[in-house]
């Protein structure tokens, strides 16, 4: 499955996708460089995220061939097909081995087959990457749930203490996969153990999950709490107050819908208007089916029992717990589809172990999921969040003619276009300042930063230019004027790239008067 998914990604074209062009390509430039102080907020919010995930993406596009940069980042995330094989293989309920290897094999195709799992192929958006390593935990769980209760007890906790790193390290790559760490943890709790014995392992699950953290994000988290005073820059600076942020816990929820309906009935929300969970839209009706049948398994479990059952109770127990928590913090948090990935893996697997529970013979209920699961599949349509033609080299980008005075010249960003993939096509010694955009504008003095910029500015004694595209030029003018300077827009130079939209503009800035 990895090859097939490198393979697969070189047939969706390269990746050019918004938060590419605007912080995974420039953050990881930005911490390999030391360029912390010598640029100012390029990326906007994101220029605060941990950049480790985004480091190994760059190192690889800047040495080698696009296409084989697209095969293997196509490949790591096809690697989530060996968890949703283990996890399927505890699950499925055959005595002949070969028979069960098939079947768990065929989940886990299936799995890999949903709009936005195969919308995320070869991009660096990394959810698909995160998702490693909560699955791999929760296939120890399903498929070693007997040694939690009876291996002796320190077997068992350093079971559950390497399940939890899985998913710390995931929670400290990427903040909102702290979601799959809940329901990881609530899925310990109903292995078959004595309370004193899950009480252990839950403490051991979350010293896991403690040190996980700590390994992959901890040490960012240090870094901004020692600079800028805030561990989560910008994000709960109401707790924090930091004075280089506004005192707001910067958690702009644009896709959850204010509702309580709504929030309650979110797949169906989401399925009548896919724009409410995700920036693209899309397709996918799998967790709407869960969402349905999971109550429905409930209820027949409650008032009858499957005499044979098509999955064995105790996995399908762990699985469907951990969707339950993993949804119900998804939905309360975030709301973005991309966030509950896993689910969206998950799905077919959960409609076969719901199906398990209702009643009838084997044949009826396995030809009943599959009826599900291939609608579902069939129904899916994956959405396209930027690709472009492959080109020899990721991201190369020209400046026409070059920069006299690279050294001396700071380059100023307004606006809401991402331009961080364009920096390291620079100089390293030029300075980059985004003055207006999703973080701050001039208008805020009370943030530390518009200081700094404003500071930098004002003593600047070399060329000044603003980067900005042919179809907005009334943010960089607006911008510029608030720090007292003028647009020149007689005297620009020309940037492209391969993963640009258009031909952007450098046009030089002078001061009023």
């Amino acid at each position: 499955m990895p090859p097939a998914y490198g393979l697969l990604a070189l047939v969706f074209a390269m990746d050019a996708n918004w938060d590419l062009r605007n912080y995974h390509y420039y953050n990881a430039y930005a911490f390999l460089g030391g360029r912390e102080g010598h640029d100012l907020l390029v990326a906007s919010v994101p220029t605060f995220f941990n950049p480790l995930l985004d480091v190994p993406f760059f190192l690889a596009a800047e040495a080698w061939p696009a296409r084989l940069v697209g095969f293997l980042l196509g490949a790591v995330q096809g690697l989530n097909a060996l968890p949703l094989f283990g996890i399927g293989y505890a699950l499925i309920a055959a005595a002949d081995p070969l028979r069960r290897v098939g079947i768990a094999a065929g989940f886990a195709v299936l799995g890999l087959a949903g709009a936005i799992t195969l919308s995320l192929v070869g991009t660096t958006f990394y959810d698909n990457v995160v998702t490693l390593g909560p699955l791999a935990a929760l296939c120890l769980v399903t498929g070693r749930y007997r040694s939690f209760g009876a291996a002796p007890a320190r077997h068992a906790c350093a079971l559950a203490l390497l399940v939890g790193a899985l998913c710390g390290l995931a929670a400290g790559f990427k903040q909102p996969s702290a979601i799959y760490g809940v329901g990881v943890g609530a899925a310990l709790l109903v292995v078959p153990a004595f309370w004193p014995r899950r009480f252990a392992l839950a403490a051991a699950f979350t010293l896991g999950a403690v040190a996980g953290v700590a390994v992959s994000g901890g040490w960012w988290m240090w870094h901004l709490w020692s600079t800028l005073g805030n561990p989560m820059f910008p994000f709960y600076n109401d707790v924090f107050g930091s004075p280089m942020a506004l005192i707001s816990d910067y958690k702009k929820v644009f896709y959850l819908p204010e509702s309580f309906w709504a929030r309650l009935f979110f797949p169906v929300t989401y399925t009548l208007d896919p724009s409410i969970t995700s920036d693209a839209a899309f397709h996918d009706h799998r967790i709407l089916a869960c969402f349905v049948l999971v109550p429905l398994a409930a209820l027949a479990t409650l008032t009858q029992r499957a005499a044979a059952p098509l999955v064995w109770p105790i996995p399908a127990r762990i699985l469907l717990v951990f969707v339950a928590a993993t949804y119900v913090v998804w939905v309360v948090l975030f709301g973005i589809y991309r966030y509950a990935l896993a689910l969206e893996m998950l799905a077919p697997l959960v409609i076969l172990a719901c199906f398990s529970q209702f009643p009838g013979g084997n044949r009826w209920r396995a030809v009943g999921a599959g009826v599900v699961i291939l609608l579902v599949v069939a129904t899916a349509r994956p959405v396209d969040w930027g690709r472009v033609a492959w080109a020899d080299k990721w991201v190369r980008t020209e400046v026409k003619p070059p920069l006299d005075r690279p050294a001396d010249t700071i380059v100023l960003l307004a606006g809401h276009e991402p331009f961080g993939f364009l920096v390291p096509g620079f100089p390293p010694e030029t300075r980059f300042l985004r003055v207006d955009g999703g973080f701050t504008t001039p208008r805020e003095p009370e943030v530390g930063f518009n200081t700094l910029m404003r500071d930098a500015i004002a003593s600047h004694r070399g060329p000044i230019y603003v980067l900005t595209i042919p179809t907005d030029r009334r943010s960089p003018e607006a911008s510029a004027a608030a720090y007292g300077l003028v647009v020149d827009w007689s005297d620009c130079r020309v940037v492209t790239s391969t993963i640009g939209w258009m031909p952007y503009e450098l046009c030089a800035v002078g001061r009023a008067g």
